[in-house]
């Protein structure tokens, strides 16, 4: 990702474009490994972990990036939602599939029906484990 389109995306959310904004959200842009924090950091320590986690903590607020929780390693893993998709969690190994092969009109017209609310985006994270385990 170019640096004018990291500095757009940033601007459009109301971020100003700094070094650290723009390094971490292009790594999580073009990494699809659920990173932690700390994984951030490993990669780019040229910024502290505190800095780390401050601008993964803005990038959350803005909506710009989302962090997934996952309850059996304990730790929070942060990405990019340029493109919508879900995730879907294997609870044995902790991995974090990225999905897209889902119509979400059903699911947003069932949500504004019995809410009355107009849907402006989700976060969805379903779990699983192998057929041959369970």
């Amino acid at each position: 990702m170019t640096d004018q389109k990291l500095r757009t995306i940033l601007q459009e959310y109301g971020l100003k474009a700094t070094y650290q904004r723009m390094a971490v959200l292009e790594y999580l842009a073009t990494n699809k490994t659920h990173p932690t924090a700390e994984m951030i950091h490993e990669d780019l320590n040229n910024i502290s972990l505190a800095t780390v986690y401050n601008t993964l903590d803005k990038l959350i607020e803005t909506g710009l990036i989302i962090a997934i929780d996952i309850h059996d390693d304990g730790k929070r893993h942060f990405d990019y939602y340029g493109e919508p998709h879900y995730h879907i969690i294997n609870q044995q190994t902790s991995e974090i599939i990225d999905a897209d092969n889902f119509d979400m009109a059903p699911l947003f017209d069932a949500a504004r029906k019995a809410s009355g609310l107009n849907i402006t985006g989700y976060h969805i994270e379903i779990f699983g484990v192998n057929p041959e385990d369970s």
